[in-house]
């Protein structure tokens, strides 16, 4: 029995446009696209739907659960997603156009705290690691995504699991349903500590969190942060949903996600 969560999802998508849609565009295509994304592809929407002559109407989300809603018949054309995992799932379900995939961006997992928060510094990784294990020790939440549909959760367990460091904190764990969630509880006060994208930091208001460390990419157990675009099985505007990977592979694009500050594949 197909879930109600993404008809909600898909009807609130209409709200996510940041730019009405130019007179006399009939067609229109629906992404679903990571919550990191949020802020990114909102402002390139106008020059979007320019180039592929469409309206584009976005549903943002954790990319677990916007696989799930895919997976379900969800009326999506292109699916942005912050982890290849629930790509390669829906590929190997045919649910994806074969070739279409492009893997456009990377991202760094941080550690963020209050404003108030004191940075970690070590000039050894074992120091690095014994000042990360006090401050989780001391802390009494730590906020990260639903590791089961969020990827910024995953590669949280994942680098807290190299460090060593997972066994102090799964027990006091604030799980949020995307990312953009994580950042809020640190934002406002319901947890002390979370771990996010860098690119959520630099989207979130000014002196409302502080990055406290980044965690390096060798401490991802061999799972690289990459942000896949592809297109849907199921749309009926296969062609649409193409230019629009296009226009996200060229430089006005690239220029827009360096800028936010993710880094280019």
């Amino acid at each position: 029995m197909k879930s109600l969560a993404w008809v909600i999802a898909i009807s609130s998508a209409v709200a996510c446009i940041s730019a009405p849609a130019a007179v006399g565009q009939e067609a229109e295509i629906l992404v679903s696209a990571a919550a990191s994304l949020t802020d990114v592809l909102s402002s390139l929407s106008s020059q979007a739907e320019q180039h592929i002559g469409a309206k584009v109407l976005f549903n943002f989300g954790g990319s677990g659960a916007l696989r799930r809603q895919i997976e379900e018949g969800a009326p999506v054309d292109v699916f942005f997603s912050a982890s290849p995992e629930d790509v390669e799932a829906l590929e190997a379900k045919g649910l994806l156009v074969a070739g279409t995939r492009k893997d456009l961006l990377s991202n760094t997992v941080v550690l963020i705290g209050g404003p108030e928060s004191t940075p970690l510094y070590g000039t050894t990784p074992a120091a690095a690691t014994d000042a990360l294990r006090s401050l989780l020790s001391s802390a009494s939440l730590l906020a990260i995504g639903n590791p089961d549909t969020v990827p910024a959760g995953r590669y949280a367990v994942r680098v807290l699991t190299t460090y060593g460091l997972f066994s102090i904190v799964k027990q006091k764990l604030a799980l949020g349903g995307n990312v953009r969630e994580v950042l809020q509880y640190v934002q406002n006060g319901s947890a002390p500590l979370g771990i996010v994208f860098a690119t959520d930091v630099l989207a979130a208001s000014p002196g409302s969190v502080r990055q406290l460390f980044a965690f390096p990419e060798d401490s991802l157990a061999n799972h690289p942060i990459l942000y896949p675009v592809a297109v849907v099985s199921a749309s009926k505007h296969k062609d649409i949903a193409m230019k629009l990977i296009e226009f996200l592979r060229g430089d006005a694009a690239r220029d827009a996600f360096r800028a936010a500050g993710f880094i280019l594949k």
